[in-house]
């Protein structure tokens, strides 16, 4: 578990600068910018060994066909996949977060037969790697909203056994006239 800790340190870090440093500053205006700050701050809290993922696709087989789940962030170390993250965007409105627990929770389930590479289509290989995915995984969901009417205070991942003891749930609840309320919940 010193693995998980040591990680969910980071992108707590990392979400509490993404959030003061650039969306109180009025640099993120998007999900799509809410990432690229997330994974700047994150990416440059880890040490050189550990390697992010933008919207890698993971293709997992069920009894229904194959399902293509792209998480927004992956985290990895030198040999396994130590972190999937889902991000979401949306400062005027409440949170919706039941899809990206969904995929979370299948990712989480099928841990032991998915795994991320880096390989090229194009150009020169430098360390090409097949990264499986971890049994201390820590799946994350960050999002900014507004605040909760219904859902406040309740961990996400309940109802998903797949995700019990190894989810963090980060918030930057938007306020009128005040920076975003940041809030951790695991």
């Amino acid at each position: 578990m010193k693995q998980r800790s040591f990680i969910r340190s980071k992108i707590i870090d990392a979400w509490q600068r993404c959030i003061e440093d650039d969306y109180c500053n009025q640099r993120i205006n998007s999900e799509r910018s809410l990432q690229a700050s997330f994974w700047s701050h994150l990416n440059a809290s880890l040490p050189k060994t550990r390697r992010l993922f933008i919207e890698p696709s993971l293709m997992v087989r069920s009894r229904s066909g194959v399902q293509r789940i792209i998480p927004d962030i992956v985290v990895c170390n030198t040999k396994e996949v130590i972190s999937v993250v889902e991000l979401k965007y949306l400062p005027r409105t409440q949170p919706r977060y039941k899809k990206d627990i969904e995929s979370l929770s299948t990712i989480a389930k099928n841990r032991k037969r998915l795994s991320i590479t880096n390989d090229r289509f194009k150009g020169s290989e430098q360390d090409a790697t097949v990264y499986s995915l971890s049994e201390n995984v820590l799946f994350v969901w960050a999002g900014v909203h507004a605040h909760e009417r219904s859902n406040a205070g309740a961990l996400y991942s309940e109802g998903y056994p797949s995700l019990e003891g190894c989810f963090l749930q980060l918030h930057a609840v938007t306020q009128k006239h005040k920076n975003p309320l940041i809030v951790s919940r695991r």
